[in-house]
């Protein structure tokens, strides 16, 4: 690995977010190469002087003063018509959705009348129950006389 990559993941490298196989070419380049590894100390240096830092905390007088610099106004309200708003936008939405499923079917899915067939209907020949089969056979037309 060149100097110039081992510079560009040296910070990468402190922090540990490279793949094995990276950082063992980092390592073998920092076994062989002064100036990587001087470099590599000096982020040491700044990586823990980052991490001991302490907190910045602003005293009370500091919050008293922005308290008092923001403006302090009506609270937007978030109702229309006593309803809560999202509820209004989503009942809103939902209204929307029907009329415009409704216009669809009306524009695609045009219904035709179709051709009407004439039904009759005919009362069949009323015969009391029998219990018994009857068999019907169908007259002979083209059988010789003898």
């Amino acid at each position: 690995m060149r100097c110039k990559e081992t510079m560009n993941l040296i910070d990468d490298y402190l922090l540990g977010e490279l793949t094995p196989e990276v950082e063992i070419q980092i390592n073998d380049h920092l076994c062989e190469c002064r100036t990587c590894k001087n470099e590599l100390h000096k982020k040491e240096a700044e990586v823990e002087l980052i991490r001991n830092s302490t907190v910045f905390k602003p005293g009370n007088d500091a919050f008293r003063r922005i308290k008092m610099n923001l403006p302090l106004g009506e609270r937007p309200k978030d109702t229309i018509l006593f309803f809560p708003r999202r509820f209004v936008y989503a009942f809103a939405a939902f209204v929307l959705g029907i009329v415009l499923m409704r216009s669809f079917d009306i524009l695609f899915f045009e219904k035709r009348e179709l051709p009407q067939a004439e039904i009759k209907y005919e009362t069949r020949h009323q015969e009391p129950f029998v219990d018994t089969v009857e068999f019907y056979h169908a007259p002979a037309k083209n059988v010789a006389k003898i």
